[in-house]
């Protein structure tokens, strides 16, 4: 059953990624099956370790007043950064893979 915030406890913690975000998934969908399944792995390890209640192995906080973080992507892919309140869902803000640019 899901809550107020989308969240279903038996789909796991939402990662909603953002346009720019999109987009970056979208070039790596086309370009580079390595590259798209890095952003999928990453987005899992989010998704669970939020679920947990903790943030994912690596995690760097940028910002803690807004909650913003910055993780690496597996086998060097490039970077994502996202917005994690405490509440589903967590924010996708930004995905960078330098060799899809």
């Amino acid at each position: 059953m899901s809550d107020a915030y989308g969240h279903d406890d038996e789909e796991g913690w939402p990662v909603i990624p953002s346009e720019r975000a999109k987009a970056a998934l979208n070039r790596a969908a086309i370009n580079d099956v390595a590259a798209f399944s890095s952003f999928i792995a990453m987005t899992v390890a989010i998704s669970e370790a939020h679920e947990m209640g903790i943030q994912p192995p690596g995690a760097r906080i940028d910002n803690e007043a807004a909650g913003t973080w910055t993780i690496d992507m597996p086998h060097g892919h490039g970077l994502a950064r996202y917005t994690y309140t405490g509440k589903p869902p967590t924010i996708l803000d930004e995905v960078v893979m330098p060799h899809l640019d």
